[in-house]
Order: C-alpha cells, then sequence, then structure tokens
C-alpha cells in the first residue's frame, strides 16, 4: 500500500476498470426495471418519474463506486475506501429505497411472479430481515467489527473477500433503509414518527466510528498512515451525520404528504357523503311536491 496517495477527479475517470461481475449486475438491474417501467406503461398505468431517476442515481453510485477509478484506489487510500463506502452502502440503497422497485415489480409482474414476491416478504425470512430492530443492529455493528478487527487488513490481501464487503454494504445499506424512506410493501411497517426516531437514533453510529478511527494512534492495517486513517475517520463522521439528517428530512416531507393525501381522501368522502345527503333531501323534497299536487288536484 502506498500512504500519501492523492487522488484527482482525472483519475476516477482514467483508471476505470469494467469489472465483468459488477457490470453486469448493474446493467441487468438497470435493463429490468427500465424494461419493467415501459411494459407497465404498455398495460396504460403511469410510473412516477421520479422513482425511475432514484433508481438511475442510485446505479450511478454503483458505477462510480465499483467501477471507476475509486474502486482502483479503495486498496491503498483508506479515504477513497470511504468514499467507495458512502456510495454504495449509504446513497445508492437510499436511491434504490426511495425507487420502490419491489412495487415495480408487483405491478409489472404476472401473477406467478407476484405471488412469489408476497411469499418472500411475509416468509419467517423476509419478516426477520425487514424488522427494524435486525437491520439497525446489522447495519451499526458489522461496521464496527470490520473496522475494528482484522477484516479491514485482510480485505486488503484476499480480493475475492474484498468484492464480498461491497456486496455486504450494499445488502445492509439498503435493508437499514428500506424501513425509513422505502415505499415497497413490507412486513413490518413502522409509523413516520418510528422512522425519524429510527434514523435519528442511528446518526451516532457513524459519529462514533469516525471518531474512533481519528483518535487511533495505530493504523488499522499495515502500511496505512494515520494521517490518512484519520481523513477517512472526519469524512464518514460528516457523512454519517449529513445523509442522517437528509434521510430524517425526507422522512418528515413523506409524513407530510401522507396526511395530505388522508386529507384529501376524507375531503372526498366527505364531499361524497355531502351529496348523496343533499340528493336524499331534494327526492324527498319532490315527492312531497308531487303528492301535495296528487291532493290538490283530487275531486272533493
Amino acid at each position: 500500500m502506498a500512504p500519501g496517495v492523492v487522488i484527482t477527479p482525472i483519475d476516477v475517470l482514467t483508471k476505470a476498470v469494467l469489472d465483468p461481475l459488477p457490470s453486469a449486475m448493474i446493467a441487468l438491474t438497470l435493463g429490468w426495471y427500465l424494461w419493467s417501467v415501459r411494459r407497465l406503461a404498455a398495460k396504460g398505468r403511469t410510473w412516477p418519474v421520479g422513482r425511475t431517476i432514484a433508481f438511475c442515481a442510485a446505479e450511478l453510485a454503483l458505477v462510480l463506486g465499483l467501477l471507476s477509478g475509486i474502486d482502483a484506489f479503495d486498496d491503498v487510500s483508506f479515504t477513497d475506501h470511504v468514499v467507495q463506502h458512502i456510495l454504495i452502502g449509504m446513497l445508492a440503497p437510499i436511491f434504490f429505497a426511495l425507487s420502490a422497485p419491489v412495487t415495480l415489480a408487483l405491478q409489472a409482474s404476472g401473477r406467478r411472479v407476484q405471488t412469489v414476491i408476497l411469499k418472500v416478504l411475509h416468509s419467517p425470512v423476509g419478516r426477520v430481515l425487514s424488522n427494524p430492530i435486525v437491520t439497525w443492529c446489522l447495519f451499526g455493528v458489522s461496521l464496527f467489527a470490520y473496522y475494528f478487527t482484522s477484516l479491514y487488513a485482510y480485505s486488503l490481501r484476499n480480493q475475492t473477500f474484498h468484492e464480498l464487503v461491497h456486496l455486504h454494504l450494499i445488502v445492509t445499506g439498503s435493508l437499514f433503509f428500506w424501513p425509513a424512506i422505502g415505499v415497497d410493501p413490507l412486513p413490518t411497517r413502522m409509523s413516520h414518527w418510528m422512522r425519524m426516531l429510527y434514523m435519528l437514533l442511528s446518526m451516532p453510529f457513524h459519529t462514533i466510528l469516525g471518531m474512533a478511527l481519528q483518535s487511533q494512534t495505530t493504523p488499522i492495517a499495515p502500511n496505512l498512515s494515520l494521517s490518512d486513517l484519520h481523513s477517512g475517520g472526519a469524512l464518514m463522521w460528516v457523512a454519517g451525520e449529513a445523509t442522517g439528517l437528509i434521510t430524517t428530512l425526507a422522512i418528515f416531507v413523506q409524513w407530510l404528504r401522507a396526511d395530505e393525501r388522508a386529507a384529501k381522501r376524507s375531503d372526498r368522502v366527505n364531499e361524497a357523503a355531502a351529496a348523496a345527503q343533499l340528493a336524499h333531501w331534494r327526492a324527498v323534497r319532490d315527492a312531497a311536491t308531487r303528492a301535495a299536487a296528487r291532493t290538490a288536484a283530487a275531486p272533493r
């Protein structure tokens, strides 16, 4: 490892490598999403453009994190590794949650696929993996286990394990953010104020982790410079708090929109009830008028 490596934006572009496996997965998932949106449109149903943009943003974060020069340098610069961590373990999962891929799959697929998806969601494994307590613990504990054991140093020596760490960041990040800001149907659905509390309680993860990395007096891997370690820790601290605040704000906005939709539904129900009552009153009035007219016209 070469301490003190400085990575420029030019390096991010020129050092890009099309790793076959992540390239294929990104291409396949993006192709499936766009195909599903088109298939839904062919059925005469619209899909929110914002969700499609969110999915494309998630894929872009994965491209930058896994296929650009950021991935080429993540084993020689801890700060670069943290940038990659933010892209694939935080930003991409947030955008995936906002893009509602499960909902899209349910709406665009046939009955058989829909049944399989719902069975998986409501299976014991699905219930456990969507439980907020489980996702909260997985997200936080795994970070400390990775950086404060020999796992980080081992991932720099073993490429297969290194790739598994990338997969772990994507999966645990997705599991963590889905219950908080996701719009997909989940077996365990939290109220909006519980979602905000869920996110606020997660903010110390990166704060404590970043502070702990900044306070290290010995490197956590061979040939890793302390200055690089401290810079990466500071970046993780800031990014964690910023992500937590932005996500909490997004939940608050979702809460306001949900209340607005509920109010509109209530207004429509009240308007329908008022219209029905008015129609009933008019019918009674007209019937009384006709009866009075018949009585007046009857021979005496």
